[in-house]
Formats: C-alpha cells, structure tokens, sequence
C-alpha cells in the first residue's frame, strides 16, 4: 500500500510540474496537449465561476450517460470569428473529472496568424475556474498543428463542408446553440443523436466527448463544417488507424445529421 501511495505521490508532482511548465509563455512548447484535465466540481459551482471570470455560457448539453458538456465563450474567443470562439468543457461525474478543450492547441490548427501565448488571458481564467489544469495525454507536436491531416489523402483546415446554402438559421429543435461573431458570420452548436455520439465508445473515447457539440458556421448565408475526418482526428491525436477505421461510417453520418438541421 505504501508503495502505490508513493508512486501516486511521484505521478502527481510530475504532472504538476508538467502543468506548470505548460503555462509558461515565455517559452513555447514543442508538443501541446489538446484538453486539460482537473477534479470534478458540481456544474452548479463551475457556472457560477465561469461567469465571474468573464465567460458566457452559451449551452448545458447531456451528450452521454453522467456526462454534460457546458459551452462557453468570452470576448478574446469571439473575436478570432473562427471555431475559436467557443470552447467545450467535459463534466464526467461517472469518471469523477472535468477536462477542457486547451485554446493554444485548437488556435494553432484554426488560426494563421496564431503565437503561443495569445489565449494567455483565457488560459489563465480558465485555471481560476477548474483550480488544477493537468495535461492529458492527447498530445501533437505543435509545428504540425498547423497545417494538419491525419495522414496522406486525409482533408485540411480549408476542406470545408457545404451543409445549407441560402440560409440564415438552421432548425433550433436540431442546435444547441447559436453564437453571433463580430465579423457577422453565427457559429451553430448542433445536437448528434444519442445513436451517433456513441461512436465515441468503440474507439473508447467516452473521457473527450468535450469535442461535442458538432459546429457549423453561418456566413453570407452559406453554412459550412470542418470536415469530420480531420476534426474527429485533430480533436483526438492519439487516434489510430485502426480506430479510424473502426467509425469509418461516422464523419458521414455527422455531415448528413448537420445537413438535416437546416431543412
């Protein structure tokens, strides 16, 4: 017993120190990892600290069984009119953690004009929120973030999805949320069936279901997803292919539920 106390003991300071290492901007990492991993507190609690640091909550979602996923964004997100603008926070009560999606690794894949460091402000509210922000182990090495694919023949950033032309909102019953950027153009939260999300189990994922809610982005009346095979693959780095192959259906199902939220 004292033994597996010890090295629990040794574990936890590697990853604080990991943790730590990982907020310091002055110097840039060579990998970033693409969530962060804390202690579970009650939604109620985190609602009430996201909102006195500045953040907005746009959406509460229940994506699978004692697991809800909560949106948010702030006024530095927003005004990177991108996918940037909001990000997913993962409240696991049946696992006893909460994981965030990690603004420098998205922005490196997202944003052309993205330096470490950028998200300082988010970043560091974020920490006041979750208190510990713990590096997971789904990791990329940040010089391939941005101009990722998953592997040869896989899509870009730019390989963008046409779901709805001439539109200007999609079916509300089928979103979870809608989010007006200052450039004009919406980002659109949409809801997968129960069905589809648990995709995520049989490449036994179920601990990021905080890459959900799917988006979609609304400008000059066309609305359009990252391809689901490369953010499927970006949001999990440690995918496989084997795994790949394993959802080889998903990507498609994901693209025809959007399209179906805007009939």
């Amino acid at each position: 017993m004292k033994k597996i106390m010890k090295i629990c003991m040794v574990a936890t300071v590697v990853l604080t120190s990991h943790a730590v290492s990982e907020f310091n901007f002055d110097r840039t990492p060579s990998k970033l990892t693409a969530y962060y991993l804390s202690g579970i507190q009650s939604i109620t609690d985190i609602k009430r600290k996201l909102e006195s640091n500045g953040f907005t909550i746009l959406a509460i979602d229940k994506v699978l069984n004692n697991k809800k996923i909560i949106t948010i964004t702030n006024d530095e997100l927003k005004a990177t009119n991108s996918y940037m603008a909001t990000l997913h926070i993962l409240v696991n009560q049946k696992d006893n953690e909460v994981r965030v999606q990690n603004p420098s690794y998205f922005a490196s894949a997202y944003l052309k004009d993205y330096q470490y460091g950028d998200f300082k402000a988010t970043l560091n509210s974020l920490e006041k929120v979750l208190i510990s922000m713990i590096p997971v182990l789904q990791q990329k090495e940040m010089s391939k973030l941005p101009q990722y694919h998953f592997m040869f023949g896989m899509p870009y950033l730019e390989d963008t999805i046409t779901v709805a032309e001439e539109v200007r909102v999609p079916n509300f019953a089928k979103t979870s949320y809608s989010l007006k950027l200052p450039n004009g153009a919406t980002l659109v939260g949409h809801k997968l069936t129960a069905e589809t999300s648990r995709f995520l189990n049989k490449i036994h994922q179920s601990k990021n279901i905080q890459l959900l809610p799917y988006e979609s982005m609304i400008k000059e009346g066309k609305a359009t997803i990252l391809d689901p095979k490369y953010y499927l693959a970006l949001s999990l780095p440690n995918l496989s292919m084997g795994d790949f192959m394993k959802i080889a259906m998903i990507p498609y199902t994901i693209e025809k539920e959007i399209k179906n939220s805007y009939k």
